[in-house]
C-alpha cells in the first residue's frame, strides 16, 4: 500500500514519527512538505532520511496574509497522478490548495485522512471546519478530548482515531539512564542560593500568551504563606525584561533564576530532572511529554479549548495538576498542594511521570496507531 502524507513542513520533532513509520513493510509512506513562513522553525530535510530520500516530494509553499493561509505549489498534480491509494493531509481549512487537492484526491479513488487537531466550537468559523473534517475517511487526533468533541458533532467513532504525540523517546531514553542524583543535585546548587528548596521549571519561549507573570506571582504568594520555591526560566523571548522587573518588585531577585536559551538535549535532561515542577500556566503543548520523559510532573490550566491536546498526558494527582483556568489562586494552591503531599516520593513519582510516554506518547506507538487507522479505513486486517 502507498500512502502519501501531505504537509505544509515537518518541524525537526517529527523525524523520530517518521523514521518508524518508513520502517513499515506494508506499507509505503511518502512525505510532502515545503517551507515554513516562520523561518526560526527547524525543520525535517530530506537528507534525514539517508536511503530513504527517494519517499520525500518538495513543493513550493506560497504563503498569504502573514502566513494566516497557505497555497502548495506541486500539491495537487501530485496528489491527482501520483499513484497512490491514500493520502494523510495536515489538514485545515486555511491551506487554500488543499481544499481542492482533497476532493480529486476522492474522485480518483484514493482514501483521505487527515492529521488534524479538530479542536471545535459553536462558532461560525468552526461551523466551516466541520464542513471541511467531512471530506475525510478518518481522521488522525492527538487527543481523547477532541474525539469527544467531534463525536458529540455527529462524526462516527469507528473513523475518528487517537495517535497521540511525540519527541525523540530513543534520545530522551537514553539521556534519562545516564542522569545521576548527584548530577542534578551539583546542577542546583550551581543556580540556586537556596538549593533545597522546591524548583518550578518553565522551558520555552518567554512571549505573552504564555502568562508567566502567573508563576512569578504564584511564587511571591506561596513565600508569603511560608512555602518558599526557587523559580528556573529556561528560554528567551519578549517577556523576559518584564518577568525580571516583576520579579525585582516581587523581591524574589534570589529565587528565580533565568538560564536563557537552551537547545542542548543533554544540558535540558538534567534541568528537566533536577525540577520538583514545570509550569505552564498557558498552553503546555509538547512541553508536557518533554517534562514527563524525565520525570518532571506538570502543571496547567484545565481549559480544553485553550490548550494542547498533550494537556491529557496529565493525570491530576498523579503526573501533576490542573488549575482551574483563569484563576491565579487556583495556581498557587495547586502548586502549594502538590509539593505539600509529592515532594518526599521523589523516584515512585518519575516512574509515575514516565509510564504515560511509555505507553502512549512515543514514535513506536505514534506509528501503530496510523497503521491501525489506515488499516481500518481500507477495511484491512492488520
Amino acid at each position: 500500500m502507498k500512502i502519501l502524507v501531505a504537509y505544509p513542513y515537518f518541524p525537526h520533532y517529527r523525524l523520530p514519527v517518521m523514521r518508524k513509520m518508513l520502517l513499515d513493510k506494508h506499507i509505503q509512506y511518502t512525505f510532502l512538505s515545503g517551507q515554513v513562513f516562520d523561518k526560526s522553525i527547524k525543520l525535517v530535510e530530506p537528507e534525514n532520511f539517508q536511503e530513504k530520500v527517494s519517499q520525500w516530494k518538495s513543493v513550493k509553499n506560497v504563503w498569504l496574509f502573514n502566513g494566516k493561509f497557505l497555497w502548495q505549489s506541486g500539491l495537487i498534480s501530485e496528489c491527482l497522478w501520483g499513484k497512490y491509494d491514500g493520502i494523510i493531509f495536515h489538514a485545515s481549512p486555511y491551506f487554500l490548495s488543499s481544499w481542492l487537492a482533497i476532493v480529486l484526491s476522492r474522485l480518483t479513488g484514493k482514501k483521505v485522512l487527515y492529521w488534524v487537531h479538530a479542536i471545535v466550537r459553536n462558532q461560525l468559523r468552526d461551523k466551516i471546519k466541520l464542513i471541511f473534517l467531512k471530506f475525510a475517511h478518518g481522521l488522525l487526533l492527538y487527543g481523547n478530548w477532541a474525539k469527544r468533541n467531534l463525536i458529540k458533532y455527529g462524526f462516527n467513532a469507528d473513523y475518528v482515531f487517537v495517535i497521540y504525540n511525540s519527541l525523540d523517546y530513543d534520545a530522551h531514553l537514553e539521556m534519562k539512564q545516564k542522569l545521576s542524583p548527584e548530577e542534578l543535585e551539583e546542577t542546583r546548587r550551581k543556580i540556586f542560593m537556596h538549593p533545597d528548596l522546591p524548583v518550578l521549571l518553565f522551558v520555552g519561549r518567554l512571549t505573552p500568551e504564555k502568562q508567566l507573570e502567573y508563576i512569578i506571582n504564584a511564587g511571591a504568594e506561596l513565600h508569603q504563606r511560608k512555602t518558599p520555591v526557587n523559580i528556573l526560566f529556561v528560554g528567551n523571548g519578549s517577556k523576559r525584561g518584564d518577568l525580571e522587573r516583576l520579579t525585582a518588585a516581587k523581591n524574589l531577585q534570589d529565587f528565580v533564576f533565568f538560564y536563557g536559551e537552551c537547545y542542548e538535549e543533554e544540558k535540558l535532561a538534567v534541568l528537566i530532572a533536577m525540577s520538583d515542577l514545570c509550569v505552564s500556566p498557558g498552553n503546555v503543548g509538547l512541553t508536557a511529554i518533554h517534562a514527563l520523559t524525565y520525570g518532571t510532573p506538570v502543571i496547567t490550566h484545565d481549559n480544553p479549548f485553550m490548550q494542547m491536546p498533550e494537556y491529557e498526558a496529565i493525570e491530576p494527582g498523579v503526573t501533576g495538576m490542573l488549575y482551574e483556568y483563569g484563576s491565579f489562586d487556583s495556581l498557587a494552591n495547586s502548586i502549594g498542594e502538590w509539593l505539600s503531599r509529592h515532594r518526599e516520593n521523589r523516584e515512585e513519582l518519575r516512574n509515575q511521570c514516565f509510564d504515560v510516554i511509555k505507553k502512549y506518547y512515543n514514535p513506536v506507538f505514534q506509528a501503530s496507531a496510523i497503521k491501525t487507522a489506515i488499516y481500518h479505513v481500507f477495511e484491512l486486517k492488520e
